[in-house]
């Protein structure tokens, strides 16, 4: 951490400045909130989350149902209360100074999450109906139900939203057609770095160490920079507590799973508590698996058919071990909040390659962060944030034995063997309105550090440097919300020199300019709202976003064994720029949510992978060479997701999305199709409630069906394209994919244990044990997906003291 120096004295700089620039003094917190939650019998509900997501406080009833929250800022702010079986209820709050404020809420039974609040997309916490932005929540409930192992899989669900997956411990994002160093993941709003560029590197994030999930589809860059031209998914950790003028406690819940596809065994803690002015929250998780199971048919050498799959049934080396954790602790200062938070996520695991050997890897992320919000006066609000992270990648190509992974190494370097160090200094000013309009100020400063060690280097050593400062507005006008926003970026990246990496290639007449190359970027956006009445809205956006070509695109040149293909950049890349477009129509009631949005996204030098038709060895053998090229490109599409309670026991749901990808680049390839979309699909889902029977309550039974209509791959740009198009590739597999129907289940139900509900839920995916493809399933050349999977899950809350 010896360059942690750098971050820190620029952190201290732009908040001095930021702090400068308000005026008002400095003064103390001294409102508060405080009343008792109830059921719609009047009971009172101990256990319920009372929070304040964007001052990222907040704390749970007692036994009595009684709560109180206390140093809060004079201002107006959200505040939400969610309890598992019950909606999720949100209100304004307005505070003046030394204003104790009394809420007492009622929850009512569970019909449809139709409140909430979101931080992601906007200036400040703002009603996803209202907001410009096209943005989901994920939390409560329904984010218990949709957790998986990868965060890929936990949104899938979402409209417009799909995964990139490599069995179950890798999956990620796709919004709308993009994905990887298009679609920016963010830990707590600042951008996580996990060499994102590779197919089958997928975030190093557990939704379980995590409050709430939100997406933001369409460009983002404005907030988050480079790589959000596609959208940002952003990971929020649990609010920190607080006991101030409260008895102190100390409760938490255990989690535990069981999926039978591949022997998943799922453990996990989270506590969370408070002493005065001090409050913690820590969680725990292990995953571990076998092998995946993929439905057993013929294979290719069983059947003579080629676009049968090489590998059925037990597909090897494809377990997985992961263990990880958070841990945050917050003081409530006179002013507000300081708070640091530890997350750890490790997971080691095998790959199936298309030889039958197995790729072992150890993936590790650490991440410290420090933060505040710190309460200026005259309802400004300050909120520095000192980031510091390590992403660790190692990998080798391993035996035919799946233990011990493959391979890796007990100690010293494998492989592949790439460090990452990320320090990321980021202060944003939250101003009150200035005529109609409200929002924050900001300035953000990156450094990030690579070491590329062991035999396969594949990307260089660098040092990158990533200044930018921006400013996001948004004006109330009765019915009209108007948004807009803008950013400047100022990037330098120095990559060291490697014979290895042909860097630089002075055979083909480079020279050392390559090594250091700076962009300088801009990037805006634009948003209203109008909303007719209380349930109807609509929305419309207008972004540019772009993306600074990376290390990997500019300089890869070696094999990359997870994606069985030697890959070699341009050093002559220039950034991408979007131009994005969205229109939504929005229904939000008790009964019916609906929402159906049409998008367009240009983008300009668009990056390409294309399969040069060459072989990395000489004699036409080996993996074949992959190449990045630019043009232009455009993703025209839709979304729609609906749910509707037509009986207080009948709920139906369903989603639709479809993107095309056109390259728009005469120059490059006769090929139109864009890469790793994905295919067009449909689903629906019926749910029977009955809010109880017995002890039992909130019982639901659920069952959905998904369509997925058949793919074309994007010829030589569709990564493992090489299986099942040309022989002189592959003599098996498939890159296309037919369509398919698969049926899922769900049973669960709240069983009242130390007056608070433990929640059970048996679930059933691939229930008729279909043999299909996915489109997105980097196994799909190779192997089938997978096949039936029972999954049971308990979640258990409990009262330390």
């Amino acid at each position: 951490m010896k360059n942690l120096y750098r971050p820190i004295l620029l952190l201290a700089l732009i908040t001095i400045g930021l702090i400068g620039l308000t005026v008002p003094p400095v003064l103390a917190q001294t409102a508060s909130v405080e009343g008792t939650v109830r059921d719609p019998a009047g009971k009172p509900l101990a256990g319920v989350n009372v929070a304040l997501p964007d001052l990222r406080k907040g704390t749970s009833t007692n036994a009595d149902g009684t709560y109180r929250i206390t140093d809060l800022p004079a201002g107006s702010h959200a505040i939400t209360y969610s309890f598992v079986g019950y909606n999720t209820h949100t209100l304004q709050l307005s505070l003046d100074d030394g204003e104790v404020q009394t809420l007492d809420v009622t929850l009512t039974r569970e019909t449809l999450q139709t409140e909430t609040v979101t931080v992601t997309g906007t200036p400040y916490e703002s009603d996803p109906l209202t907001t410009p932005a096209d943005v989901d929540v994920l939390t409560g409930d329904t984010k218990f139900s949709r957790q998986q192992t990868s965060l890929g899989a936990s949104l899938d669900e979402l409209a417009g939203v799909s995964t990139i997956s490599t069995g179950s411990q890798t999956g990620k994002p796709v919004i709308r057609g993009l994905s990887g160093s298009r679609v920016r993941v963010l830990d707590d709003g600042t951008a996580m770095d996990y060499q994102q560029y590779g197919v089958r590197h997928g975030p190093n994030v557990d939704p379980f160490t995590s409050e709430r999930i939100e997406v933001v589809r369409g460009a983002a860059s404005v907030q988050y920079g480079s790589d959000a031209l596609g959208g940002a998914v952003n990971v929020i950790s649990n609010a920190l507590p607080d006991a101030t003028d409260e008895a102190p406690f100390l409760q938490g819940e255990t989690l535990g799973e069981f999926s039978s596809n591949n022997d998943e065994l799922v453990g996990g803690v989270h506590l969370n508590g408070a002493v005065n002015r001090w409050g913690f929250t820590g969680t725990i998780i292990r995953r571990t698996a076998g092998n995946m199971t993929a439905p057993d048919v013929p294979t290719f050498r069983e059947s003579d058919d080629t676009s049968a799959p090489k590998f059925s049934g037990e597909l090897d080396h494809t377990d997985y071990d992961q263990l990880n954790g958070s841990l945050g602790i917050g003081y409530q200062t006179g002013i507000g909040q300081l708070s640091a938070e530890y997350t750890r996520w490790q997971n080691e695991h095998n790959f199936l390659l298309p030889n039958g050997r197995g790729l072992g890897q150890n993936l590790e992320n650490n991440t410290l962060q420090i933060e505040g919000d710190l309460d200026l006066g005259h309802d400004f609000t300050l909120s520095p944030q000192l980031t510091y992270s390590t992403n660790l990648r190692q990998s080798n190509p391993g035996g035919d034995q799946a233990e011990p992974r493959s391979g890796l190494p007990d100690d010293g370097y494998a492989h592949l063997d790439v460090l990452l160090d990320s320090y990321t200094a980021r202060t944003e000013l939250k101003h009150p309105g200035l005529g109609s309009f409200s929002g924050m100020l900001g300035l953000e400063y990156k450094y990030q550090d690579q070491e590329t060690r062991g035999a396969e280097p594949l990307v260089p050593s660098a040092k990158i440097h990533n200044i930018a400062a921006f400013v996001f507005e948004q004006a109330e006008l009765d019915n009209l919300t108007l948004s807009f926003g803008a950013r400047f970026d100022a990037r330098n990246q120095q990559a060291q020199p490697h014979p290895d990496l042909n860097l630089p290639d002075y055979n083909a007449g480079e020279t050392d300019e390559v090594l250091d190359q700076s962009f300088f970027e801009f990037s805006g956006s634009l948003g209203a709202t109008y909303q007719f009445t209380k349930q109807l809205a609509i929305a419309a956006n207008i972004g540019r976003g772009f993306r600074a070509p990376s290390l990997f695109n500019l300089h890869a040149d070696g094999v990359h064994g997870g994606i069985a293909a030697y890959q070699r950049g341009n050093p002559y890349l220039d950034s991408e720029y979007s131009l994005s477009t969205d229109f939504s129509l929005r229904w939000r009631s008790n009964k019916v949510q609906a929402r159906a949005t049409v998008y367009r996204n240009a983008i300009d030098n668009y990056m390409f992978l294309v399969n040069t038709g060459e072989f990395a060895d000489p004699d036409n053998e080996g993996p074949p060479i992959l190449e990045f090229v630019q043009g232009d490109a455009r993703l025209v599409g839709g979304n729609a997701d609906i749910s509707a309670r037509l009986l207080p026991w009948l709920q139906l749901s369903g989603t639709f999305e479809t993107v095309k990808g056109e390259n728009v680049e005469d120059d490059i390839s006769e090929i139109d199709d864009l890469p790793l979309l994905p295919p067009t699909r449909l689903s629906g889902k019926v749910s029977i409630i009955r809010s109880s029977l017995g002890q039992a309550e909130n019982l639901f039974l659920s069952l959905g069906v998904q369509y997925t209509s058949s793919k074309e791959a994007a010829g030589r740009y569709e990564p493992f394209w090489q299986f099942g198009n040309s022989p002189e590739f592959s003599d098996f597999g498939v890159a296309s994919t037919d369509a398919y129907t698969l049926f899922n289940a769900t049973l669960g139900s709240d069983i009242p244990l130390w007056n608070r509900p433990v929640s059970l839920q048996l679930s059933a995916n691939n229930l008729l044990n279909t043999a299909y493809r996915d489109f997105l399933d980097t196994y799909k050349g190779y192997a089938l997906s997978p096949g039936r999977d029972i999954r049971l899950r308990i979640k258990i809350p409990f009262p330390v003291l």
